[in-house]
């Protein structure tokens, strides 16, 4: 079982407007206000890397200290590790399948994401199995149900990196 090395949290907000509040094992914290699009596409961030084990992605960039802000700054997508590079793009495939309701077998998921790393001048990614694809919906859907499900101004906490 992974070692959590953050908190992370998603408060339903009485607005509308969620909050992601990422809270450090030192006790340090950032937060930002986020579109109503963002918690499912942060959710899917989650199970990514927690299935694929990545420390050097979205989450495990806050973790080691990157604030929200930071993400949002000019030029900071040039100092994204290559495993931020990754998971970005396989979020994004992920958030297509969701908007489409079409799901890839791992041979074309794979072929897509290498697509597009390497119109990004990014290293490919090692093959993706079918077994990590159904790992990483299930979660997310899991995920999804209960952010669903949560009453106004209720906060969701999950564990970073999750247990898969």
């Amino acid at each position: 079982m992974p070692t959590s090395t953050m908190v992370v949290q998603l408060k339903k907000g009485r607005d509308d407007r969620p909050t992601l509040i990422c809270v450090r094992r030192d006790g340090s914290r950032t937060w930002r206000k986020l579109h109503p699009f963002f918690p499912v596409h942060d959710m899917t961030h989650y199970a990514v890397e927690s299935v694929f084990g990545f420390t050097e992605a979205f989450f495990g960039l806050v973790a080691s200290g990157w604030s929200l802000e930071t993400f949002a700054e000019r030029g900071s997508a040039s100092r994204l590790p290559t495993e931020a590079l990754w998971a970005e793009n396989m979020v994004g495939l992920f958030d297509l399948e969701r908007a489409s309701g079409r799901l890839m077998r791992a041979d074309e998921f794979t072929e897509a994401l290498n697509a597009v790393l390497a119109q990004q001048g990014v290293p490919a990614f090692r093959p993706v199995s079918d077994d990590e694809l159904a790992a990483v919906r299930a979660l997310r859907s899991g995920l999804q149900t209960r952010w669903f499900e949560l009453a106004p101004a209720a906060t969701m906490d999950l564990d970073f990196p999750g247990a898969v």
